[in-house]
């Protein structure tokens, strides 16, 4: 043994190896991984716990501005849910001062109406562009529902799921399901769905479940063309009304609403809870008994003339009655397409099964016509009746196969 060489086993180092390094390695790394992995679950953990928060505070906030349509639908009256989605994508942003126009008579027309019929209004208001935006306001009472001071345009059109929101918010109220609450859903857009991402397969289904409960109507106000697209999602024709897209288009088209709300609140003061033609001339729910009683039996006054090939009104009078008997304003053409009706025209009422003729101030009423306002109406419903317009022009047109009600002089 050489001195100075060291002896006994306790003072021998031992050689680490390369597989003990690795291992050593590997097992660091996993530590560190195992931390990082916990911290991102942690993360992620508290993110949804936020997002879950945050979806509850949005539910709870709509179920406090609810409470009071609530606590007045249990008492049984009359409840009506009225809510309006806008579209504010930047094709708007030409309109937008209009659209704060119109929207603001349309809250005139419903305080109007709910205060003449005697029935509970509750307002919603939903606008969206690229995405839904939270509510201006749920569920409010008339009453308490300001003027609309402004509205911004930008982004696309995420309509399907604008209208889906809405539709579920309104149907998670409590008591929405009550026989004695109906919703009416206003939506308006000047173009075709292009980003919607939640509702785009199932709205149709929501609304088909919807209009079954038979207190739902939905009503569409689109560019000319969107019309068909609507029809397949099962919304009736008289509920969809092309507007163009301008500030005379809007002019219009606020006529056009106001008769709409005229129409729903008449028909649920006649019992009705859904409508499936606000913007169409209706007397599917009208008795014979409520025609008489309403309106005064003028059969006596006019003569019925056929109108058997297209012609003007002086035509078709003086060839059935002889030269010079034409008097301006005694004819009543027959409402068989869209006709713009000024304010000052009235309105005849045939029954059909009789052929007795009714008149009077309460004509547009039972159609669900606005009075003293100039709108085009649309032919609906008509039932046993047929509905007749004063004509004040010589040459308006008439069309083969109609009838003509002339006004003894």
């Amino acid at each position: 043994m050489t001195a100075g060489s060291p002896t006994g086993s306790g003072s021998k180092k031992k050689p680490t190896t390369k597989k003990a390094a690795a291992n050593k390695t590997a097992t660091a790394t996993k530590k560190v991984t195992t931390t990082a992995t916990k911290k991102v679950a942690t993360t992620k953990k508290v993110a949804t716990t936020k997002k879950a928060a945050g979806a509850a505070a949005k539910t709870t906030n709509l179920v406090q501005a609810a409470q009071i349509a609530v606590e007045i639908a249990k008492t049984g009256a009359t409840t009506n849910h009225i809510c309006f989605v806008v579209d504010r994508s930047g094709s708007m942003s030409s309109v937008r001062k209009k659209v704060v126009t119109v929207f603001n008579a349309q809250l005139d027309e419903i305080r109007r109406n709910t205060a003449a019929h005697s029935q509970q209004t509750f307002v919603s208001f939903y606008t969206f562009q690229s995405r839904v935006d939270p509510p201006r306001f749920f569920a409010k009472p008339i009453a308490d529902v300001d003027s609309l001071a402004s509205i911004s345009c930008t982004g696309t059109t995420a309509l399907l799921d604008a209208t889906g929101k809405a539709m579920d918010d309104l149907a998670a109220i409590e008591g929405a399901d009550l026989e004695n609450v109906s919703f009416l859903l206003l939506v308006l857009t000047d173009g075709e769905e292009n980003s919607s991402s939640r509702y785009n397969t199932k709205l149709k289904g929501m609304i088909e479940k919807a209009q079954a409960t038979g207190r739902w109507t939905l009503c569409f106000l689109t560019p000319p063309g969107g019309e068909d697209v609507l029809k397949k999602f099962g919304i009736p024709d008289g509920n969809i009304r092309a507007w163009e897209t301008s500030g005379a288009g809007l002019k219009k088209l606020e006529q056009t609403m106001q008769q709409g709300l005229q129409n729903f609140y008449q028909a649920r003061s006649k019992g009705q809870k859904a409508v499936a033609g606000v913007f169409t001339t209706d007397l599917s729910t009208v008795t014979v008994t409520e025609v008489k009683n309403t309106l005064t039996e003028a059969t006596g006054q006019f003569v019925v003339l056929t109108v058997s090939a297209d012609c003007d009104i002086r035509t078709c009078v003086e060839n059935a009655l002889g030269s010079g008997s034409f008097h301006k304003g005694h004819g009543y053409y027959q409402l068989t397409k869209p006709e713009l009706v000024q304010e000052y025209k009235e309105i005849a009422i045939v029954e059909t099964a009789s052929g007795k003729i009714y008149v009077g101030d309460e004509a547009k009423t039972l159609l669900g016509l606005p009075i003293g306002v100039r709108i085009k109406v649309r032919p609906g419903d008509h039932a046993g009746f047929a509905v007749y317009v004063q004509s004040t022009s010589v040459n308006r047109r008439l069309q083969q196969g109609t009838t003509l009600l002339y006004k003894k002089p």
